[in-house]
């Protein structure tokens, strides 16, 4: 997966991510945005609920998502859902690319 984010605005963004499988334990995403780079990983649920992976970071310019494939005969769904935040309810780190 090598997914391009259109994150203008003024509002900053908020990515969640989540990872099913019984196959794969964890997938690491990469997002970069320019010169920055943030790689995290996602611990998969298997037959559990999980959380998603929350990652913050304010408007500008693109940010590029990338998830390298699983090794094998692996099977598994990533889900993801990119969002706009009013600057009142972000949460923790506020450019987690960067780093705070």
């Amino acid at each position: 997966m090598n997914e391009k984010l259109e994150t203008s605005g003024e509002k900053p963004y908020r990515l969640d991510v989540v990872c099913d499988s019984a196959d794969v334990r964890k997938v690491m995403v990469s997002l970069t945005r320019e010169a920055s780079k943030k790689q995290v990983d996602v611990t998969c649920a298997g037959t559990a609920r999980k959380l998603p992976v929350r990652i913050n970071f304010p408007a500008g310019p693109p940010v590029t998502m990338t998830v390298a494939p699983a090794s094998g005969d692996s099977m598994g769904l990533i889900v993801w859902e990119l969002k706009t935040l009013d600057p009142t309810n972000v949460q923790g780190c506020a450019n987690e690319i960067v780093g705070c």
